[in-house]
């Protein structure tokens, strides 16, 4: 759907008309097995409508414009079926359908108001142009599990509801002009009473970055106000009518939160409306009717204002209230509320998982040119991005999936297809590259799977939510096999475990983020020179960059790097007696962060420290905690212990920028680098093949030291804040290491003994 509010015109596909609802619904995808199951259908009565020598036409182009209130409403699509004689066109629409037929007229013409509506604009364009022969029009259902069929003709009606829905649509291009309108006059606002010059600049920045290029990112460090800067400048886009909505990408549960948050600062909920789109799972509510009838009588009942909701920033617990009360599903108030957002704030699978993605790509009027991207953590980016590709399958969950199946007493071929897979994955040993067999196995069920819906028809509507994933994933499987590669990874990497791996993304990702009007990109850690933009398929000649000024960070980092030891695998059982010692010599004069590459390393760690000194304040990170464990198990522990023994990347990511200011020194306890392993591996071959130089670095130093510099960025977070680092491992002092730390650490000193640490550790 594209709106034009300049000219009050609305361009969108027949099939976009008749499925746009404002209420309970809205923005609803058809799966892609029944889309398969519908060609298949329609090959089979084309078939039919060419035995019968009538003359008939298929996938007939047509255009039409119909007006309401004020605008004009412009629809394309394909008839299926199209036959004019001298005296009449007719019109047939094959709509398969999860009901056993026949049914009432009645019922299917309430049912599937939708599927009418697209043939009723169908029968509006021809007699447009059909002078004065009569149209006519039927629908055929087609039960597609035992091939029944039931025409059903256009009822009389049919050309006032088409105005209705017109009308209906206009409203809505209407509020999304009302909407522009308001985002015009967006109060341009400070998110703080004395901003910093260097933040004031990184804005005019931005601006001007805007004008440069569609596309820009953004390098600040930690506690510069990225966020804040970020969101004023999008706002600025939607204040300056360059685009219409802005999209807001963070990985951080909590994070997102803090956007809102931030986003609250620049503009009050009634004059930017916001969501925040939490996880589909955390919608639901026990006891609530998936029959889409009653829900919209619910809705119509409880009268759920999506509008009004947004204005008074209603959150996922509220909805989740009105949602119970109502009897409707949460998922559809919140779905209903982002086709009238300003401001969507989320996950980055809802953009780059092509099974998430639609929840954003059904909303109505959404529009990617004209909305705004920003995706936070940049970074981390490029992995998320091929994790929202890659597949898994467990011989277990594929058990339970097959005796789901037999319980809802699924078609045989169902039953047994999916049995053969669990049974298939269950076979399967742990293995760094399947074998050629295996392989061919896989593809073969695979290829079973995939045409399941369309041979042996099933409604999956019934199927608990974990039974529906693996119906999708069974549909993905074979496309994925197919194309893997160079590029993907299939492997085992534990018995009974299937794993097909994106090892880049990086087309993909580029194609995604060219998709929107404005793209910005913002990290602290953009690692080497254009390497963010290649991973993120993105030409670094048309990227532009801002890097934001931080004057107060210089000097504020005194870096040493303690050649005395070796944190590799195989030696550091030898030097523990001395990384325990080192926590123990720091501490003396205040808490320390201590940041080990695993657990088992800092559990080893602090029973030599205990060991050294029973009395000492040490604390380990416990496992599991999530961003608010975390988070308060930083906060409880410095108030209670010197030594602080946390975990590199994952949840620490979240709870680590409570450190800033608030502790005298931090050790990391080598770089971190990813376990070796069979998709690492692969991800260095691909590198090979490619003809890095730098193969080894690329697949694992790299992603090492950006932990090390995320880490670090975050323990000066404001001025005054300072903080005494010592890189404990003398892979440091190597040039493929040293390189990538950033560079406001300065050039570390190299403590070659322990003469050189204790003189280092008094004086600084």
């Amino acid at each position: 759907m594209r709106i034009d509010l300049k000219a009050r015109r609305v361009e969108l596909s027949a099939q976009e008309f008749a499925t746009f609802r404002p209420g309970p619904g809205a923005g609803a995808g058809g799966a892609p097995w029944r889309a398969e199951a519908g060609r298949q259908w329609h090959e089979t009565m084309r078939k039919v409508a060419e035995a019968e020598g009538q003359g008939w036409q298929f996938e007939r182009t047509i255009a039409c414009e119909v007006g309401a209130l004020g605008w004009t409403i412009a629809i394309t699509g394909r008839a299926d079926q199209w036959r004019e004689t001298e005296t009449e066109v007719s019109i047939r629409e094959i709509k398969t359908i999860s009901l056993k037929l026949p049914r009432k007229p009645e019922f299917l013409l309430g049912r599937f108001a939708h599927h009418f509506l697209q043939l009723a604009a169908y029968c509006h364009a021809a007699r447009l142009g059909s002078g004065a022969r009569e149209v006519k029009g039927e629908l055929i259902f087609i039960d597609p599990a035992d091939g029944t069929r039931q025409p059903v003709a256009l009822p009389r009606s049919a050309e006032a509801d088409l105005l209705a829905q017109a009308e209906t649509l206009a409203a809505h291009a209407e509020n999304r002009r009302a909407s522009h309108a308001r985002l015009l006059n967006l109060p341009d606002r400070l998110p703080f009473k004395e901003p910093r010059p260097e933040w004031l600049q990184c804005g005019a920045d931005l601006d001007q970055a805007g004008l440069d290029s569609p596309t820009r990112l953004l390098v600040a460090p930690t506690g510069f106000g990225k966020t804040s800067a970020a969101l004023r400048h999008g706002l600025g886009l939607l204040r300056g009518g360059r685009a219409g909505r802005l999209l807001y990408l963070t990985g951080k549960g909590t994070g997102q939160t803090q956007v809102l948050t931030e986003l609250r600062r620049l503009a009050r909920s009634h004059e930017l409306r916001a969501v925040l789109l939490r996880p589909r799972a955390e919608h639901e509510v026990e006891g609530i009717t998936d029959d889409p009838e009653q829900i919209r009588r619910n809705w119509a009942n409880a009268k759920i204002d999506p509008q009004h909701l947004l204005e008074e920033a209603a959150d996922l617990r509220r909805v989740r209230e009105i949602g119970r009360l109502a009897g409707v599903p949460p998922w559809d108030i919140t779905k209903a509320m982002l086709a009238h957002a300003d401001v969507v704030i989320c996950d980055y699978n809802y953009v780059f998982s092509p099974r998430n993605r639609a929840a954003l790509e059904t909303v109505p009027g959404w529009d990617m040119p004209d909305t705004v991207l920003v995706v936070d953590e940049a970074h981390n980016l490029p992995d998320r991005a091929a994790e929202c590709l890659s597949l898994r399958d467990d011989d277990q969950s594929a058990a339970d999936f097959a005796f789901t199946l037999t319980r809802f007493r699924a078609p045989e071929a169902w039953c047994q297809t999916a049995q053969m897979w669990a049974d298939f994955l269950h076979r399967l040993p742990k293995a760094d590259v399947l074998s050629p067999d295996d392989r061919i196995e896989a593809m073969a069920i695979a290829e079973r799977m995939s045409v399941l819906a369309a041979e042996h028809p099933f409604n999956t509507d019934d199927l608990p939510d974990a039974a529906k994933q693996a119906v999708w994933n069974a549909a993905s499987w074979s496309d994925r096999l197919e194309a893997a590669d160079l590029g993907w990874l299939l492997w085992s990497p534990k018995p009974g475990l299937l794993s097909l791996d994106c090892l880049s993304a990086a087309k993909a990702t580029g194609e995604r983020l060219r998709g929107f009007g404005h793209t910005l990109l913002m990290t602290a850690t953009p690692g080497p020179r254009g390497s963010l933009a290649a991973d993120c398929g993105l030409d670094s000649d048309h990227l532009v960059t801002v890097h934001a000024l931080s004057p107060w960070r210089q000097g504020a980092y005194t870096v040493a790097i303690d050649g005395r030891v070796d944190t590799r695998l195989k030696t550091r059982d030898t030097h523990i007696a001395r990384t325990a010692a080192a926590l123990l010599r720091l501490s003396q004069e205040g808490a320390v962060a201590a940041f080990f590459p695993s657990y088992k390393y800092a559990e080893a760690a602090v029973k030599e420290v205990k060991n050294l000194e029973p009395k000492a304040d040490v604390a380990l990170q416990p496992r599991g905690l999530g961003p608010e464990g975390t988070a308060r198990f930083v906060e409880d522990s410095l108030n209670r212990y010197t030594i602080l023994c946390l975990i590199l990347g994952g949840s620490l990511g979240e709870g680590v920028d409570m450190l800033g200011g608030r502790i005298r020194s931090a050790v990391v306890i080598g770089p971190a680098l990813p376990e070796v392993n069979a998709l690492q591996e692969a991800r260095r071959k691909m590198f090979v093949e490619a003809g890095a130089e730098d193969a080894f670095s690329l697949a694992y130093v790299r992603p090492g030291m950006r932990k090390v510099n995320q880490a670090l960025g975050r323990l000066v977070r404001a001025p005054g804040h300072s903080a005494r680092v010592l890189l404990h491992c003398r892979r440091f002092a190597d040039e493929a290491y040293r390189s990538l730390l950033s560079t406001e650490y300065g050039d570390p000193q190299v403590l070659a003994d322990d003469d050189e640490f204790v003189s280092w550790s008094a004086r600084s």
